[in-house]
């Protein structure tokens, strides 16, 4: 089962694959509740299953379930009919049709866990930890006279990761672990769990059981694992999360002295320099990897929004500009360019930021880039003295109740201009007394001066 790992956590603002996230969405994904659980997404390569998808998709889900189930009992290793179709709803972003599949899952077969798993997983990614508890030894319970071997470890592995998660989400460490060292019993070389498992050994101060679990994982099959850290660069990141940044540096130094030519290990640097402040060492750390790897789409990104942040817009420009030719369709590097062009002293480049932030904020405005989109939009337009706009387009951005620091400073500036100080100063103490990177955090501290004067 792919979950969020405990020691798999990258900083939102910048949006690079440093390591990846296991179960996490893509850049495009809509928002909404509805999204499947990773676990076993893409049944096996049974024609029919494709039949079935293609019969849902004509809005026939009756027609697809009953050819699902047809499958279902010349497959028994796959999952129910029902799950199936969940996953099929799933895909279409329905949560209704979603669980009334699942429950008639339930329904029809009672002591087959699989329908409960995909409850406790949607549970869980909703935050309802207690309930996703209860589901997870719900299936603990079933498991015992489940008599699918073709099925039944994977389902046991599930559970295992499941009931760990929850054991996690109320720091219970020493509970996870007893139920990741079950998982290791029944697949000893399983990277996740290893990993989880190293993540719930730091929570417990024993590094050195950590990294050993850590280094047992980078020997399994490490090229299908290109996307993972190092094990010091792993632990580096851990203790960044858990905000012990002492501990940070010096497994940062650790990391960059065990594999001081590992693009991934760099960016983990300059990452960290950056979000902790850094700037200096940030540039320096993303400078040397892209001597590493002059093409690097992360590298390119990174470095262009530290030159931003140290409003030397004009370097800024030259990197976002070469990681838009390299994907000129990813969020970042167009988001990251208009704000480096609108910053600049030529109409020219201001109304290319207009149209770079134009298609952004139609784009995405039904994804998780919705709001960032809209602030990047809104700040272009107070920049070319579209107040009316840049202000709708503001409060588009903060309607979410989730949004950046720089958006606070936007929107700001925009009602200090138009004269309203008070509700000005209430966005701009907000974003001040936050911790975090801020590219206008002594811009902000200068406007909130002059308008208390």
């Amino acid at each position: 089962m792919k979950r969020a790992s405990i020691i798999a956590i990258v900083p939102v603002v910048v949006l690079l694959a440093v390591w990846t996230i296991p179960g996490s969405a893509a850049e495009d994904t809509p928002k909404g509740d509805a999204a499947a659980p990773a676990a076993k997404d893409v049944p096996p390569d049974i024609p029919e299953i494709n039949d079935a998808f293609n019969m849902f998709r004509e809005r026939d889900a009756e027609g697809a379930l009953k050819l699902l189930k047809k499958v279902c009992k010349k497959h028994p290793e796959i999952s129910p009919a029902h799950v199936i179709l969940a996953r099929f709803f799933a895909r279409a972003n329905g949560a209704v049709g979603m669980r009334n599949a699942l429950e008639e899952g339930v329904k029809e077969l009672p002591n087959d866990p699989e329908a409960y798993i995909f409850m406790a997983d949607i549970a869980m990614r909703e935050r309802r930890v207690t309930e996703a508890r209860l589901l997870y030894e719900k299936c603990a319970s079933l498991m015992p006279k489940f008599d699918v071997a073709k099925r039944k470890k994977n389902l046991e592995i599930q559970v295992l990761a499941g009931l760990a998660t929850t054991s996690e989400a109320r720091e219970d460490w020493v509970g996870a672990q007893q139920y990741i060292e079950a998982w290791l019993k029944l697949d000893s070389k399983s990277v996740d769990a290893l990993r989880e498992l190293a993540g719930c050994l730091l929570r417990q101060k024993n590094e050195t059981g950590a990294l050993e679990q850590l280094v047992k994982a980078s020997k399994i099959d490490p090229e299908q694992h290109t996307d993972l850290l190092s094990p010091e660069g792993t632990v580096a990141q851990f203790y960044w999360k858990t905000g012990e940044q002492d501990k940070a540096k010096k497994w940062m130094f650790t990391a960059l002295t065990a594999k001081p030519r590992d693009l991934k290990t760099r960016l983990l640097a300059a990452q960290w320099a950056w979000e902790t402040g850094q700037l200096t060492d940030a540039e320096k750390q993303a400078s040397n990897a892209l001597q590493l790897d002059p093409q690097s789409l992360e590298g390119l990104i990174l470095r262009g929004l530290i030159a931003r942040y140290q409003k030397n817009y004009k370097a800024a420009e030259e990197y976002c500009q070469k990681a838009v030719l390299l994907k000129p369709n990813l969020f970042a590097p167009t988001n990251n360019l208009a704000l480096a062009l609108v910053e600049q002293d030529s109409e020219d480049k201001k109304q290319r930021a207009l149209e770079y932030a134009e298609t952004n904020a139609q784009k995405y405005q039904k994804t998780n880039q919705a709001s960032e989109a809209y602030s990047t939009y809104g700040w272009v337009l107070y920049k070319l003295d579209r107040l009316d706009d840049a202000e709708k387009a503001l409060r588009a951005s903060i309607s979410g109740g989730q949004f950046s620091l720089d958006t606070a400073y936007y929107l700001g500036r925009v009602l200090a201009k138009r004269g309203r100080d008070k509700d000005a100063i209430q966005f701009l103490e907000s974003a001040l007394k936050t911790p975090g990177p801020f590219a206008y955090r002594e811009d902000a501290k200068r406007l909130l001066e002059e308008l208390k004067k």
